[in-house]
């Protein structure tokens, strides 16, 4: 009987710490929670008090609840531009985005994102509003350039832009028909980020659009982030894919700037080495490590996140020969006391996919069909059966 009632009283007391309120907070007390240890959180909910500082203004549907729009920013005790706390993607209360200036309260646990106070996914309430005019300013991508160049490193523009531009190259769009892609004034690029589109919205390689949102400081590379893209017309240019194997992929990747991205779009043949993520049921993608030589895997190329079914992800295991067809990415990593250097070949994100042995479908602006390829060092393009070099001459 006395173990029955100590369980009972265990349980009554477990019960009353969950059903705890919320722990009022300011943001500075909010950023001192804090867990030391990086992707850690707190077991304790807080209600945190403060003003937004930093936003770029834009929302999005919860990918959990679509009826909520969600939305990031930082906030501070005080009025100003000091991002003392994060809100990742964060509840409104309503449908309409919070401004620079407001006051609000955000609920949730506080975790260390690389040492960033940080609530994910909280829920926010309103408490004052500010009074903030907003201008709309049209830019071309020269001029977005020349502006988000004077922002300090994660900070975004008060004001919105509109930026008319082409697509440097071409449009890796993720599950979400988020597009994400380059534009160039010059040597200098500005890159739209996860920006929404019409539904069905097909971009290439030398389309005009404007893409709206406010501008971005990411780590030296202007952006708008989670804006929105508006096709004003299609390049007249032909879409073309350049058929390689893995290794012709590393050298191409690897030919590129640290960081960099490719203009073309690559059609990548290979066998699958290794799982690098496995199958993603809420995003319908997957990445795994591709070689030519199963014998002698070298692990410098990824396929990554490239979206696939749910049919198509439970056959795809090592020895599987496999195409995926996406641009290329340089991605790197300086090395750190902590971790070696980073210098990988990849697909971008949103490539498609198809077993090896499947037939191969090639999107082009007109009715002719064209496939790049690499014959003893030299690109040669086929379309309709005739093989043309780079200029336009036939080749026999």
């Amino acid at each position: 009987m006395k173990k029955l009632f100590t369980f009972a009283a265990m349980l009554i007391a477990a019960v009353s710490i969950n059903a705890q309120d919320p722990i009022p907070a300011t943001c500075a007390e909010a950023a001192a929670a804090m867990p030391a240890q990086s992707g850690s959180e707190t077991e304790e909910v807080y209600i945190v008090t403060g003003y937004v500082t930093n936003t770029n203004g834009a929302i999005s549907p919860s990918r959990t609840d679509a009826s909520i729009d969600q939305q990031t920013f930082y906030m501070d005790d005080v009025k100003g531009s000091k991002k003392t706390v994060q809100g990742f993607w964060c509840n409104l209360p309503g449908h309409e985005a919070l401004n620079v200036g407001d006051k609000i309260t955000v609920t949730g646990k506080i975790m260390n994102y690389n040492n960033t106070p940080e609530i994910k996914n909280g829920d926010v309430a309103i408490l004052e509003r500010a009074t903030v005019k907003i201008d709309t300013i049209d830019a071309t991508v020269c001029e977005a350039l020349e502006e988000g160049s004077s922002l300090n490193d994660k900070d975004y523009s008060d004001d919105v832009f509109r930026v008319y531009g082409r697509l440097k190259g071409a449009d890796a769009v993720n599950n979400n028909g988020q597009h994400t892609f380059e534009m160039a004034c010059g040597d200098e690029i500005f890159k739209p980020y996860n920006c929404k589109g019409e539904e069905g919205l097909e971009l290439s390689k030398g389309d005009s659009v404007v893409v709206t949102g406010k501008l971005y400081n990411y780590g030296g590379t202007i952006e708008i982030s989670n804006g929105k893209v508006e096709l004003i017309e299609k390049s007249q240019e032909e879409v073309v894919i350049i058929a390689v194997t893995v290794d012709e992929a590393i050298i191409a990747a690897k030919a590129l700037a640290q960081g960099g991205t490719s203009d073309d779009i690559y059609a990548v043949t290979g066998y699958v080495d290794s799982i690098a993520i496995a199958y993603s049921e809420q995003y319908n993608n997957i990445s795994f490590f591709m070689t030519d030589d199963m014998a002698n895997p070298n692990y410098d190329f990824e396929a990554y996140r490239v979206k696939v079914t749910k049919e198509q992800a439970d056959k795809i295991d090592k020895g599987v020969k496999v195409t995926v067809t996406a641009p290329l990415k340089r991605y790197y990593v300086a090395a750190t006391d902590e971790k070696p250097e980073i210098d990988l070949a990849e697909t971008v994100e949103g490539g498609t996919f198809k077993f090896a042995d499947e037939s191969a479908v090639i999107n082009v602006t007109n009715a002719a069909k064209s496939v790049k390829c690499i014959e003893n060092g030299q690109i040669v393009i086929l379309r309709d059966g005739v093989r043309y070099n780079l200029l336009g001459t036939e080749l026999r």
